[in-house]
């Protein structure tokens, strides 16, 4: 157990990391998502609530021990020192967990998918490297959909992530998502060369 290919599916806001994840997860493929395990992991680890809470006050959990994502995140994404001492805090437990998750696997591929693949240290823990890419005004376009967030909100977001130009430089595999292309054959393919 633990001997399978540990694929990093990463790729900036809107780009379409998630759509990609969902199909190799319909295929059969387990992928750990970083996002939603960084949520669980900052109410049920008690070092981190305990950490979070000296950073920014009690305020940023509920009454009932959720995160308050609003609140956290007026305080993270305004200021760089915020992202780093939260970043410094949680993505070390992400890591160790999505090691522990990949090493209990039994298949001959698994996927973590990260938008901050190189900023968390991910990018030890991994075999191969897909960026999923679009062009930046599908991607602001998506984001605002999605998440209802301003355009300038969505600017301030990416100046903070790694840029696609960045990320091509540095992976393994690339996949356009425009959304006039389908993303099946090229998923299709990837695994093909993966030989999964």
């Amino acid at each position: 157990m633990g001997n399978c290919i540990k694929l990093a599916i990463t790729g900036g806001i809107g780009s379409g990391k998630s759509v990609v994840s969902r199909i190799l997860g319909i295929m059969g493929v387990p992928v750990y998502d970083c996002d939603s395990m960084a949520k669980k992991i900052m109410v049920s680890d008690p070092s981190i609530v305990k950490g979070l809470k000296r950073m920014f006050g009690e305020s940023c959990y509920n009454s009932d021990g959720t995160l308050d994502k609003d609140f956290l995140a007026s305080r993270i994404f305004t200021d760089d020192n915020n992202i780093e001492r939260v970043n410094a805090l949680v993505h070390p437990a992400v890591k160790r967990d999505f090691e522990r998750w990949a090493a209990a696997k039994d298949c001959p591929l698994v996927a973590v998918e990260t938008a901050v693949l190189y900023e968390s240290g991910l990018i030890d823990s991994v075999d191969k490297v897909l960026v999923v890419w679009t062009d930046k005004e599908t991607a602001i376009r998506r984001t605002m959909q999605r998440s209802g967030m301003s355009r300038n909100q969505v600017l301030s977001r990416m100046l903070k992530q790694v840029s696609a130009d960045e990320l091509l430089l540095l992976t393994d595999y690339s996949l356009y998502n425009g959304g006039d292309t389908p993303l099946l054959p090229g998923v299709m393919e990837l695994l093909d060369e993966l030989k999964c």
